[in-house]
């Protein structure tokens, strides 16, 4: 069984606020509280590694969860905004990975998950059995 947990990047400035290039958009103030707090639910979760997007935004989001672990974290174009489904690993590790409000419904759409919220700051954990299917989902909303 592989677990994978999904997490939605924090609140960041709104695209209105930020003048520059949007993968460099900062978190909030929230944001950051909505970090620490996935870093608390996350860090006794066995995670063994953690990938996240290249956008500012998604990296503060998992950097308190990578530095509470001892863990190196991993940049992955993959996870970008605008690219369909994630792949997902399929190894019987326990993997974290941050990436959008677009591509995070699609992964879940793609696996056949029942869906009906992820907010910014919010994880989905996934179990995947041997056979690539989603055996087992839960959504854990943001806590802030």
């Amino acid at each position: 069984m592989t677990v994978v947990y999904l997490i939605r990047h924090a609140e960041a400035l709104s695209r209105e606020e930020w003048s520059e290039q949007d993968k460099d958009r900062p978190l909030t103030e929230r944001g950051r509280k909505q970090a620490r707090n996935i870093a608390a639910d996350l860090k006794k979760s066995g995670v063994s590694s953690l990938r996240t997007s290249p956008a500012r935004r998604c990296h503060e989001t998992v950097a308190p969860l990578a530095e509470a672990l001892g863990l190196k974290l991993v940049v992955d174009k993959g996870l970008f905004e605008g690219g369909g489904p994630i792949e997902l690993p399929r190894d019987g590790g326990i993997h974290a990975l941050c990436s959008h409000g677009d591509r995070i419904p699609e992964t879940l759409d793609a696996f056949g998950v029942a869906w009906d919220k992820c907010k910014k700051g919010s994880v989905w954990k996934l179990e995947i059995d041997s056979n690539g299917k989603v055996a087992k989902s839960q959504y854990l909303p943001p806590s802030d």
